[in-house]
Parts: structure tokens; sequence; C-alpha cells
């Protein structure tokens, strides 16, 4: 399982710890406040020196940190898979490639061999007018090859503008 998933799972659970510490915390302090309002009875003359006082300052405490790991859950549930891939870039995709493309060019025999090794001598993409140029074969000739290596699954044609180009799968 990727880690990302485990990152939102996590989020997930802080976000209930959080939500039960401030249930905890709430009926804690509401709890304190009654015992104190019981006790106090105007026996703490300054509410500054009240020893009870730092009871509920433990309760904002635990408030804080309530609010800190509900806050925290919640990033990692929301961004926690949003962890950017790394692309390979043109020279390792060529790379990862040759290999099938070595396999493909067995296959093929005639007019398909040289055409098929003129496009991956040009890392596997090129125009096909280049293509033309390159091979020394008329224009028509080339789109039946292209035609009949397409319908094998050995290249792709991709409109731009104009002109096609030829990639190699």
């Amino acid at each position: 399982m990727p880690f990302a998933s485990y990152t939102r799972y996590i989020g997930i659970i802080l976000i209930i710890i959080g939500v039960v510490n401030f249930i905890i915390m709430y009926n804690f302090s509401n709890e304190t406040l009654q015992l104190i309002d019981s006790e106090h009875s105007g026996s703490c003359m300054n509410f500054e020196t009240c020893p009870h006082i730092a009871i509920l300052n433990q309760a904002y405490l635990g408030y804080g940190l309530s609010a800190g790991i509900l806050i925290i859950g919640l990033l990692m549930t929301i961004f926690g898979g949003c962890r950017p891939e790394e692309k390979p870039t043109k020279e390792e995709k060529v790379s990862q490639n040759k290999g099938k493309w070595e396999e493909a060019l067995q296959t093929l025999t005639g007019d398909e061999k040289l055409v098929y090794e003129k496009i991956m001598a040009s890392d596997g993409v090129i125009f096909q007018s280049d293509l033309v140029d390159k091979s020394g074969f008329p224009k028509a000739k080339v789109s039946r090859i292209l035609d009949r290596m397409e319908a094998s699954g050995l290249v792709e044609r991709k409109r731009r503008g104009m002109a096609n180009a030829i990639v190699l799968k």
C-alpha cells in the first residue's frame, strides 16, 4: 500500500483522537468549574491568586492540544495523497522503450524495417515529412507503410498543426 494511503488513515485517526480529546476536556472543565463554584463560596478574594485557576489553565492547554491534533489530522487527510510523482525524463523513457523497439524491429522486413529504424534513430518521434526526406521514399509509400505499422500497433500518428508526428509505441 502506498505511503499516501497510510498518511490519510493516520490523519483520520488523529481527527478522531482530537475530537475525543476535545469532548473529554470539555466535560473535565465543566466538572472542574462546578467543583470550584461549590468549594469557593467566596473564600478566594483575588481571582489571580486562586489555586483552583491552575486547574482551569490545564484544561485550556488540553483544548489547545486537541485543536493542534485536529488540525494536523485534517492536513494529513487533505494533503496526504498529494505527493508529486517523479516523471521520467525523455532520455529515461527512450532507454526504457529501446528494448521493446528492438524486439519489434526483429519482426519487420524490407521497407517497414528501414522506416522503423529511421524513427528509432530520432528517439522514437519524428515528423512524417522528415521521415519522407530521411527514407528517400515517396510520400505515398511512406504513408502506406505507416498505415500498416499503425494497424499492427507499432506506431501512432499524432496531428501537430498541419503535420503528423510519428511516435513509436
